[in-house]
């Protein structure tokens, strides 16, 4: 399926179900930042962003639309200057993937955010709500069961590559940030980075097949978890999303991306272990393997990332002098 056509399927499924206090809907994440002529990877899914005035319903998350795998979200509107400081709202919302604007004011909004976007007052603001979320580390709790652990630990451990993304106007994606992480700091001269990012993750020096060891382990997880919708990440374990979860992940070792790959498997277990027990033992030999097996090496490793943050500034100055958007502004 072409992104063009991809684009039109899920402008059909807003026009057939709107909220009250429907306010507008763009698409967000890699289809908005893409060619209408490009292919829509198999591994992908559409980022469907629904704005409304007054109470946001739950997140719908995953599910099969005209044979296009969605994910559907629900967002307050807001100003423009609260959208520009956003790192969730902001790249989204500059691209212009506007599918619905019942009065015009998404439109208005999303121009207002486009012509602000790369201003570097803003890049900075966008890269500062996400440091402050790294620093947030400092109060990691180590007394939360396993799970809870892990994704507390993980998601703000991985926002450094976000960062990196926001610094050099990149789509700041979710599964895959360590790789386009990787492809900036490559081109911008900083590769040296990238292996300080995988060292925060404790992946620096795995190998390829133990990489995959661990994806097959996920995956026997994965397939027998009892998911239910009406709970967190219940949308993201559901046999739809399998192809990205799993087929996904598959697909980045086989192109030799297997550490940045991990990450991924990493949150994938923690989250199929909210819903039941199967694979403990097999998350608990990768966090071992990752050097954070326990509850005071993981906050040892939080730790680290954190006293990084000035390495992490440092770089993020240099993207963001090499993209253009460093100067005072």
């Amino acid at each position: 399926m072409k992104i063009g056509e991809a684009r039109a399927v899920a402008a059909r499924w807003v026009a057939d179900h709107q909220v009250p206090g429907f306010a507008g809907a763009y698409i967000s994440g890699s289809v908005a930042w893409q060619p209408v002529e490009a292919e829509l990877p198999v591994t992908s899914d559409v980022d469907l962003m629904i704005m409304v005035r007054g109470e946001v319903p739950p997140k719908l998350g995953k599910f099969r639309h005209e044979g296009l795998l969605l994910e559907v979200s629900y967002g307050a509107l807001q100003p423009a200057e609260q959208v520009l400081a956003s790192p969730a709202l902001a790249p989204g919302l500059s691209r212009g993937v506007v599918v619905a604007d019942p009065d015009g004011s998404l439109t208005a909004l999303q121009t207002a955010v486009a012509r602000e976007f790369a201003r570097p007052y803003w890049v900075r603001a966008r890269c500062a709500a996400l440091e402050d979320r790294i620093e947030g580390l400092t109060r990691f709790d180590t007394s939360l069961p396993l799970a809870e652990r892990v994704l507390s630990w993980a998601f703000p451990a991985s926002l450094p590559t976000l960062v990196v993304l926001t610094a050099a106007g990149v789509n700041p994606t979710v599964r895959r940030r360590y790789v386009a992480a990787r492809e900036v700091l490559t081109e911008y001269g900083e590769a040296g980075f990238h292996e300080e990012l995988l060292d925060w993750l404790g992946c620096a020096r795995l190998s390829r097949s133990r990489a995959g060891v661990h994806l097959e382990r996920l995956t026997d997880v994965y397939d027998r978890v009892p998911y239910d919708l009406a709970r967190p990440y219940g949308s993201d374990l559901t046999p739809e999303a399998r192809q990205i979860s799993i087929d996904g992940t598959r697909e980045l070792i086989e192109q030799g991306l297997h550490r940045e790959a991990i990450w991924w498997i990493v949150v994938t277990f923690a989250r199929c272990l909210t819903f039941a027990p199967y694979g403990t033992a097999a998350l608990q030999e990768l966090l071992d393997e990752l050097g954070v097996g326990t509850p005071a090496a993981m906050r040892q490793r939080a730790g680290a990332v954190v006293d990084g943050l000035p390495r992490l500034r440092q770089v993020r100055q240099a993207l963001m002098d090499r993209h253009g958007t460093g100067q005072v502004s």
